[in-house]
Order: C-alpha cells, then structure tokens, then sequence
C-alpha cells in the first residue's frame, strides 16, 4: 500500500520505536491505575469516580446505540474513535502533549474501569479477552499508530528537528508519514466497530 511516498510497511517499521512508547505509555498507565483503584486520594480517587461515571455513560451509549438500525451504529462508533485518533495525531505538532495526555489518561481510564469491574465480581481474563481484545486489537492498533506519530510530530517539530532537516521539513516529512498510514488507520477502526457492534456483544453476553 503506497501513499505520498511512503509506503505502510516502510512507516510502521521506521516508526517501530514511537509505536513501542505509545503502547507502553497506553498499557503502564492502565496497569498502573488498575492497581491504584480506587485508590487513596488525588488523581487515583479522581480516576475512581471518572470510571464509575464512564461506565454509566458507555451503558447510556450502548443503549443508545442498540436502538440504531446496525449499519448506523458501526457508522456512530467508527466516526466516533476516528474523530479521536485523527485529533490526537493532529494536535501532536504542540509538543507532542496531546498525544501524550491522551494515551495516558485513556490506558488510566481503562484500568480504572477495569478495576471497577472486577471489583463487582467480573473476571479480570474474561473481561479482557471477550470484552476487550476482540475489537480492542483494531482499536488499539489505529491508536497506538496515530498517538505514535502525534509524539514524533511534538518531538521533531518542536524539540529536535530530524536529522538534515529543519522544524518545517521535519513537519512535512511526517505528515506525509500520516497520510501514508491514514487508509490503515481508517481500515482498522472500521473493522474495530463492526467487531464491537456484532461479536463483542455476543462474547460478552455468553462468557460475561
């Protein structure tokens, strides 16, 4: 697949590195805030509460959607995580803080809403193997590739710019970078909601 002058496989390879922290960030943070919960004040009692709140929110969103007719409701979800993954991407040119912020603060999510989970009675392996990987691996794959190159626009177009290039040549370099990846991104978040509306739900209710 070739776009711009960079091929996927060339981009994800050259990036490994970038994609390697975005995950770690995503997954430290998310063990992190699982074992914090709920926590014994601050930002993990603050984590605690957030959790409680999405969940009500994601059953008021689910409920939401089961209403749709199916073709709507994959068109709601995918729509919605794309709007987020293009926006981290986008703002990562300031410092690269956006990516950073929301890596971390979603990995912290899911581990506090993980916790809370579990803390009712839900099987920690269940819920992460049928409530989570089946459209997670799509999800997480679109995420980690665009908080990946969010970090490197913040980096190289603010910090140090690439090697033989300046900020503004940096910046045209890795946005090219990704647009290059943008038809996989786009790919995997369609299979992540088409994943989520029609065998996560059937998972959860037969395993869960």
């Amino acid at each position: 697949m070739f776009f711009a002058g960079h091929s996927v496989k060339e981009v994800i390879h050259r990036n490994r590195s970038w994609l390697f922290m975005a995950a770690a960030l995503f997954i430290a943070s998310g063990v992190f805030f699982y074992y914090r919960f709920p926590g014994t004040g601050g930002l993990a009692d603050l984590l605690a509460g957030e959790a409680g709140l999405q969940m009500d929110q994601l059953q008021k969103l689910v409920n939401f959607i089961v209403n749709l007719p199916a073709p709507a409701a994959v068109a709601f979800i995918f729509i919605n995580n794309f709007l987020s993954t293009v926006q981290m991407l986008l703002l990562g040119a300031g410092l690269g803080i956006m990516p950073l912020i929301t890596l971390a603060l979603n990995g912290a999510l899911v581990g506090a809403t993980a916790a809370a989970a579990v803390s009712e009675g839900t099987n920690l392996f269940k819920l992460i193997c049928f409530g989570i990987l089946p459209h997670g691996i799509f999800e997480l794959g679109a995420f980690f590739l665009a908080g990946a190159l969010g970090l490197k626009f913040g980096y190289h177009c603010v910090a140090s710019p690439l090697p033989g290039l300046n900020r503004f040549q940096s910046f045209k370099y890795i946005w090219k970078e990704a647009i290059s990846i943008l038809p996989l991104v786009v790919s995997l978040l369609a299979l992540a909601a088409l994943v989520e509306m029609t065998i996560t739900p059937l998972l959860i209710t037969r395993f869960l």
